[in-house]
């Protein structure tokens, strides 16, 4: 998961966090559904590692889609919020993803799509309003979204010339946990919301 400057804390630098607080951040799973999902995501997992270079390589359980990063927060902050989010309706969607950039500053390979889905966009800026209402950690920059690959590049990575395309489908996002795993980290879902389904019309059978 990435993070970049310009990202305001409730909590003034330097100060320890709360002793029940936990790193938390909203996504996206990119395994769900399975049936539409998994061919593009084992697609996703072998491009990841067949590009050239240092760096520390995402793991294929850590994939996903970045909805908004909460930093640590309380589980009176956590409660709250899932009461808050319960309350949403956004609809189900789908994105091609077919940029594959690298963030300089963040020392990030990630991918996106030239294009955000109108729901994607609405359900960030939701998450990110009820973020700010809390008094949480909040991005204030345009969301771009994206798929973090590789980390701590410390140069350009040799980017194929022809553009990957991959299409996800999405009907739910997820309430995640950043826990240690040794030297890396681990994301474990706690909470999982719905996404509306769009309504088939019924044909009257004759």
């Amino acid at each position: 998961m990435t993070h970049h400057s310009g990202t305001h804390h409730s909590r003034q630098p330097g100060l320890p966090h709360p002793p029940d607080s936990q790193r938390m951040f909203f996504a996206l799973p990119l395994t769900e559904p399975p049936a539409a999902n998994l061919a593009p995501y084992q697609r996703l997992c072998q491009l990841k590692d067949a590009i050239p270079g240092k760096g520390r390589t995402v793991s294929d359980a850590n994939l996903h889609l970045t909805l908004a990063f909460l930093g640590h927060i309380t589980d009176e902050q956590t409660g709250q919020l899932i009461r808050a989010v319960s309350q949403l309706a956004v609809p189900a969607f789908s994105m091609h993803f077919n940029l594959l950039r690298y963030w300089k500053r963040s020392r990030v390979l990630w991918l996106g799509g030239d294009i955000c889905p109108e729901p994607l966009a609405h359900l960030a800026a939701q998450l990110s309003q009820l973020a700010l209402e809390l008094g949480l950690r909040h991005d204030t920059r345009r969301y771009t979204p994206h798929i973090t690959l590789r980390k701590n590049l410390r140069q350009r990575p040799v980017i194929p010339d022809q553009q990957p395309d991959f299409l996800f489908h999405f009907q739910r996002f997820g309430l995640y946990i950043s826990e240690p795993d040794g030297p890396r980290v681990r994301y474990r879902l706690t909470h999982q919301w719905p996404l509306i389904q769009p309504e088939i019309p019924v044909q009257d059978s004759e």
